[in-house]
């Protein structure tokens, strides 16, 4: 293995974080939105709400990037009677 390789293999994992999506800790890239965060986990593109660090974001807002040790919380409405 070369320093160059060194220095690459560093790099890659400075691009990567750490959050927590309903109580499990997940390794995203510093890039990932909630939009595709939320892709990702399978979750569908209606009837769920998401809060990031007790705060609702609303859906236009799902663009927003993701910070590190960021909390969100991701309810599925369900239907029942």
């Amino acid at each position: 293995m070369s320093a160059g390789d060194d220095a690459e293999r560093s790099d890659e994992e400075e691009r990567r974080m750490i959050v927590r999506v309903n109580a499990d800790d997940l390794e995203v890239d510093d890039q990932t939105t909630i939009a595709t965060l939320l892709q990702s986990l399978g979750y569908p593109d209606r009837g769920i709400a998401v809060a990031i660090d007790q705060a609702v974001v609303p859906r236009s807002g799902w663009t927003t990037t993701l910070s590190d040790g960021a909390q969100i919380e991701v309810v599925t409405a369900v239907q029942g009677g």
